[in-house]
């Protein structure tokens, strides 16, 4: 820990992202989890638990043939049934949106598989009432907290998806990509950014491929630099946002991110550059990230990990401690004795 703000080491967490991964992928890929039969798979998840799923669902759904869902929410949708795999993927084991899930899947007869650090999912993984995987963050997210543990689900996840055949080799791709990704961020600009969207309500755009890292980038700044974030996907933006960018003025306070990527379709290019016009006249203040990673896995990595950083910088430009959790502690405080 570098920064005496940081009391709970959040920064350490971060440095370790790729550690995280590798970790929980190779623990859970020893497991014996074996499941066959399903035609679908929900991935029940709240929080950076579905940032796992929701980075997974834009990896894979433009080559893999299985219809994968993330659903944040009680219960399941109405068209589960039993040719769907539910996997209950919950950082604690005691998210009980997550629970209630698992309760759902029951009465559909869903084929069910939890991922957990421990709490009632690991439970009932270690009782045999459900399949699964108990993994452990070990020195790897010292925080301690979901929000600087995203690395953490997301190698437990993989894993499982591939026990459950959902996936095909991942290793040598995920390392690939975390070895681009460390070379990246040695020569990136999060704390310029940072400085730049101090004050400002950020939003970054980003092409509809990259949707689940853009939103898993938004959840990062909002629970590490608390500070007010949105994310919007191109082209669908385009259909939306642009008659609505001058009204009320405080919105004249946004400061827009564009990250932009070779792998853009070539249309996608064109509206960055048509609606950056359109933003010039109007006075709108923008600044694009042009993506350094080489490969589509490792250019998701990169939009998240980057907009972690601006959050952890935007609470320490604040002199605000970026680990301590008050108003969540207040909210579950309250939930859970109702």
């Amino acid at each position: 820990m570098t920064n005496k703000l940081d009391s709970l080491g959040i920064e350490d967490s971060l440095n370790l992202f790729p550690e995280q991964i590798k970790r929980t992928y190779k623990e859970v890929i020893g497991n014996r989890l074996q499941v066959t039969g399903y035609e679908n798979i929900i991935i029940s998840g709240m929080g950076g638990s579905s940032n796992a799923g929701k980075i997974i669902q834009s990896w894979q759904e433009e080559t893999n043939k299985i219809p994968l869902t993330i659903f944040n929410g009680y219960g399941l949708p109405g068209w589960v049934n039993e040719k769907t795999l539910v996997i209950l993927n919950s950082y604690s084991g005691n998210t009980e949106e997550t629970i209630s899930a698992h309760d759902t899947a029951r009465k559909f007869d869903c084929q069910i598989v939890g991922t957990s650090t421990g709490g009632k999912i690991g439970d009932l993984i270690k009782s045999g009432e459900i399949k699964g995987a108990v993994f452990s963050a070990g020195d790897t997210n010292p925080s301690g907290y979901p929000k600087s543990g995203l690395g953490v689900s997301f190698g437990a996840l993989v894993g499982v998806l591939e026990k459950v055949g959902f996936l095909k080799n991942a290793e040598s791709e995920i390392n690939s990509a975390l070895d681009e990704l460390v070379e990246v961020r040695k020569t990136w600009n999060a704390q310029d950014t940072a400085k730049w969207l101090e004050g400002s309500l950020p939003v970054f755009f980003g092409s509809k491929i990259f949707l689940g890292a853009l939103n898993a980038g938004r959840n990062a700044v909002c629970e590490i630099g608390r500070v007010f974030t949105q994310f919007y996907d191109f082209p669908e933006v385009n259909h939306v946002l642009i008659e609505a960018l001058k009204e009320p003025a405080l919105v004249l306070k946004n400061k827009y991110l564009f990250f932009e990527s070779k792998l853009d379709n070539e249309r996608i290019k064109l509206r960055y550059k048509i609606t950056k016009d359109l933003f010039d006249e109007m006075g709108l203040n923008y600044k694009s990230y042009i993506l350094k990673s080489k490969g589509f896995l490792g250019q998701l990595f990169e939009i998240v990990h980057y907009c972690t950083w601006i959050g952890f910088h935007l609470s320490i430009l604040r002199n605000d401690d970026p680990g301590p959790e008050p108003w969540i502690l207040k909210l579950k405080s309250a939930i859970l004795n109702r």
